[in-house]
């Protein structure tokens, strides 16, 4: 019983780090290394237009207060 449950361990971890072996290589090669780039673009992207939208939506509620103060039209 216990050497079964050795060997059965023994594969389970071989799988596993199998499993995480090609994961790693394929982060590491040029194609993986690419799609990690465009994906930290794309979330650059998105929280520069984020940025932008908040920035746009504030100065414009600025400018309309200082409008309605100083009876601007």
């Amino acid at each position: 019983m216990k050497k079964i449950f050795w060997m059965l361990l023994g594969a389970g971890l071989a799988v596993f780090v199998i499993t995480r072996g090609r994961a790693l290589v394929r982060r590491l090669t040029p194609q993986g290394i690419a799609e990690q780039v465009e994906r930290r673009g794309n979330e650059a992207a998105a929280g520069f237009g984020d940025f932008y939208a908040t920035f746009k939506t504030a100065s414009q509620a600025r400018e309309a207060e200082l409008r309605r103060e100083l009876d601007i039209v």
